[in-house]
């Protein structure tokens, strides 16, 4: 496991909006999509980001040009996992409002899609039956 931070930046990215501790199983590429769900959301749902940085913290004890030939090795201080602010049918409710309310505003928050469909409280299951003339119109064409 890889100790990290995820550093939210607010959406005009000039300053964090709030940092968070994490051990990983591996640090998350440039592009990936995280959701982070807090105490205060129903599973799935939490609020979700897209990674746009990371940075590797190091330290080495030799100073100067010629520090590579120094007894001991550099150190890793922390990494730092930068993102921005997101939407997706894993969002919770919350999260949602607070970006379709930053979306009035002018700001971009990206809504990323996924490969399934949020049933949320008090929505009734969709109906995956098929009408059967439906179905067989299909394979008319």
């Amino acid at each position: 496991m890889v100790k990290a931070k995820v550093v939210v930046r607010d959406l005009d990215r000039s300053k964090p909006f709030h940092e968070l501790d994490f051990e990983l199983p591996e640090i998350p590429a440039i592009g990936s999509y995280l959701s982070i769900r807090r105490p205060d959301a129903a599973p799935p749902f939490g609020e979700d980001f897209v990674v746009h940085a990371v940075w590797w913290r190091l330290s080495h004890p030799a100073a100067g040009a010629e520090g590579g030939g120094a007894a001991e090795g550099g150190k890793l201080q922390e990494i730092l996992i930068e993102c921005g602010p997101a939407t997706s049918p894993y969002s919770s409710d919350e999260w949602l409002r607070w970006a379709d309310g930053a979306r009035a505003r002018g700001l971009c928050v990206p809504a990323i899609g996924a490969g399934r469909r949020a049933i949320r409280d008090g929505e009734p299951e969709p109906d995956a039956t098929i009408p059967l003339e439906e179905l067989n119109a299909s394979n008319d064409e």
